[in-house]
């Protein structure tokens, strides 16, 4: 039987990675498929500004690859994604990381359930610059590039905040608002992560049978190890 694709939108910060690792944690595993480990999106000021004067086409961003691998898991076979180290086993249950949602035709027949996570833009960009922050090691660290981590974490964030005050905030409007529209259940991302991932826990369950039935959830009352 074909694996259940499950969709999570939302924009940069919202909190869908994190969403989809809990859940998977719920389910008793999943594969975890990401967006970003087939196309790196925003690095382009000029670019981001032609795509919203177009009118931020969801179809202008490609990863046919992305397509290809999501119909292998479904189809029960082994993909690599280009930006894993290990590559990916298929599952009952397949998380996929997809700003886009349903948006993008190419990917919209793949996906069983859409869930689109969504974050006031402050909140999203905060957690966002906590993010990147903290991927710096600190001044204490043995890492050689630790000692210019101030410097370059000040750039990182400095960087990340004109492009925000620039195209890159419209772009992510424009992209949220086309998933969420397509969207099948919409989380409101400023709820605890327990809640989200009941709620999402639900709307799997609610798929038809023939869809849902082979997915496996761990037990409510199994204590972990």
């Amino acid at each position: 039987m074909m694996g259940i694709v499950v969709a999570v939108s939302g924009t940069s910060g919202a909190g869908k990675s994190t969403l989809m690792r809990h859940l998977a944690e719920l389910q008793g595993g999943a594969a975890l498929m990401h967006f970003d480990d087939y196309i790196e999106l925003g690095t382009d000021a000029g670019d981001i500004r032609q795509w919203v004067a177009a009118g931020a086409p969801a179809d202008a961003i490609q990863t046919p690859r992305l397509a290809d691998d999501l119909a292998a898991l479904r189809s029960n076979r082994a993909v690599h994604p280009p930006g894993r180290s290990a590559p990916v086993a298929p599952a009952g249950l397949i998380l996929l990381e997809e700003p886009f949602g349903r948006a993008r035709s190419a990917i919209a027949p793949l996906i069983d359930l859409a869930l689109h996570l969504e974050l006031p833009p402050d909140i999203a960009l905060a957690r966002r610059s906590l993010r990147r922050a903290r991927a710096y090691p600190g001044p204490d660290s043995p890492d050689p590039i630790a000692a210019n981590w101030h410097a370059e974490t000040l750039e990182d964030l400095v960087a990340q905040f004109q492009a925000y005050l620039g195209p890159q905030r419209q772009a992510y409007r424009l992209a949220e608002a086309q998933a969420k529209a397509l969207a099948d259940v919409i989380l409101d991302g400023l709820h605890p992560l327990p809640d989200l991932a009941a709620q999402a826990q639900r709307a799997i369950a609610s798929l038809p049978d023939s869809r849902s039935q082979h997915v496996t959830k761990k037990p409510e009352n199994e204590e972990k190890p």
